[in-house]
């Protein structure tokens, strides 16, 4: 994933907070496609680039030392994909984990009764959002045990 890419590159993911169908992928895609193709900092072009994992999670990468306005326009994307269709990637309140049925989104609140009931396990796999790299992402930073993340501390029951 992202072979051309060194640890090194900065790294965003969001998550829509239900699965696309392959057409809103499709749709996604082009957007992230334009966006990427067009990125710039400082009026020099960006070397970027996304994949979307199992229609529900967009990585977007890059090489280059992007600032504020770069990375504000990356986010512009995501709130233009929820204006024109109602797909939400930028909602934070929002947890993601992996169960038999895939990934799934539940709210902080819902989140933190499935640890008490149990049904969040110390093996329970979580998306962290909070990796900022790729090397953190391809060293497992990104999808990691209950256990080991930080939302075991934040959602001790």
């Amino acid at each position: 994933m992202f072979e051309h890419f060194s640890d090194r590159a900065r790294l965003w993911a969001y998550g829509f907070e239900v699965r696309l169908t392959p057409a809103q992928r499709d749709v996604v895609e082009e957007a992230l496609r334009r966006f990427v193709e067009n990125w710039q900092v400082h009026g020099k072009p960006v070397k970027g680039d996304f994949i979307i994992l199992e229609n529900q999670i967009a990585l977007l990468v890059t090489d280059d030392d992007v600032s504020g306005c770069s990375i504000d326009s990356s986010v512009a994307v995501f709130k233009e994909i929820n204006m024109t269709h109602g797909w939400n990637a930028l909602n934070q309140n929002l947890v993601f984990f992996r169960s038999k049925r895939g990934i799934e989104a539940v709210s902080r609140p819902e989140f933190q009764v499935l640890v008490a009931a149990g049904e969040i396990t110390d093996d329970t796999k979580v998306l962290d959002f909070t990796c900022t790299t790729l090397g953190q992402l391809r060293a497992g930073g990104f999808e990691r045990p209950f256990s080991e993340s930080w939302h075991a501390a934040a959602f001790a029951s």
